[in-house]
């Protein structure tokens, strides 16, 4: 007997599907494989400048190099490591390479401050960050009261190349958001690393029902407590938004992704349905104000995007949205 829910469900999408043993880099390598050469990631550091990209190749080769890099560091299974980034071509990186050593992702909002930094540090047990230079200062307060052992810098512009790196620098010092950062025995730069190490990181056993993921949210009380989302989790929702999107292209979409990934919401249905079905991931590191996020979705033409009702109303509301 079916469920009476289905009767509600779009043409095409099937009433259950059959869920996959695979880990989360196991779905990026094999999108990989499919789609070597296309487009993965495109990103708008500012809509007024060209965006940097990234084939699936490049990116598959950069969660490998720094998987590599991360285990030369000491980093082993089941340590967490926070990310503390926006929306931009490193948060994938970093997230699938630190999973290929069976490590644990902390999402880690960048709007934080620094008590609340460490507050989820020190619950989560994170013993390596990585985040945005912008944020060093805050770090800066309060490891000394963490487990913070290293720490890797991410400059929101390194993607992009001459002259559009200089420029987004100077716009980071116009606002006072650029933030001198110096390498030390235990600070390390992205570039550095990727460029450091080799694609051969050592094999470890992982499996679905490893944690891939805390989450922090905040629930009914306020007070973030960290939901463990396994690797089965995250890819049994991913396949989940593929069968509700029964009559997308695989390989000829593009997401646009505005909501962030540091929320599960962004990162399972922009950041891993995206890469899942072969998607160009257009990235804007944040979704305001409004008109910048339409001038990138008329650029990129995005076919897909996910976003939140006041989002939406937004764009609804914003005088050229017949254009």
């Amino acid at each position: 007997m079916d469920a009476p829910w289905t009767r509600f469900y779009e043409e095409g999408v099937p009433k259950t599907i059959n869920y996959p043993t695979w880990t989360l880099p196991e779905l990026l390598d094999s999108i990989a494989r499919e789609f070597p050469n296309k487009t993965a990631l495109t990103f708008y550091a500012d809509p007024k400048l060209p965006p940097s990209r990234m084939t699936y190749g490049q990116l598959r080769d950069a969660t490998l190099r720094f998987a590599t890099a991360l285990y030369q560091l000491g980093v082993r299974k089941g340590d967490r490591v926070a990310i503390m980034l926006p929306n931009c071509p490193q948060f994938p990186v970093v997230f699938f390479g630190l999973l290929r050593l069976g490590a644990i992702a902390v999402n880690t909002n960048p709007l934080y401050v620094a008590r609340e930094m460490k507050e989820q540090f020190n619950d989560s047990g994170a013993e390596t960050v990585i985040l945005l230079s912008t944020f060093f200062n805050r770090l800066r307060e309060i490891r000394e009261e963490t487990k913070i052992k290293r720490v890797i810098v991410v400059d929101i512009a390194e993607t992009l190349g001459f002259p559009w790196k200089s420029i987004v620098h100077f716009a980071q010092k116009k606002h006072g958001e650029h933030v001198e950062v110096r390498p030390q025995s235990d600070i390390f730069f992205l570039p550095r690393l990727l460029k450091k190490h080799p694609p051969m990181p050592p094999r470890v056993e992982i499996g679905k029902d490893d944690v891939a993921l805390l989450q922090y949210t905040g629930g009914t009380t306020g007070t973030p407590k960290g939901a463990m989302l396994t690797h089965g989790n995250l890819v049994a929702n991913t396949l989940q938004m593929s069968a509700w999107f029964a009559k997308a292209e695989r390989g000829n979409e593009v997401v646009m992704a505005a909501v962030p990934f540091f929320h599960v919401y962004g990162m399972t249905v922009c950041m891993i349905f995206g890469l899942y079905i072969g998607a160009e991931v257009v990235m804007l590191p944040r979704p305001r104000p409004v008109d910048l996020v339409m001038k990138v979705i008329q650029k990129s033409r995005a076919s897909i995007f996910p976003g939140v009702p006041a989002l939406y109303t937004a764009i609804n509301n914003h005088p050229d949205v017949k254009k």
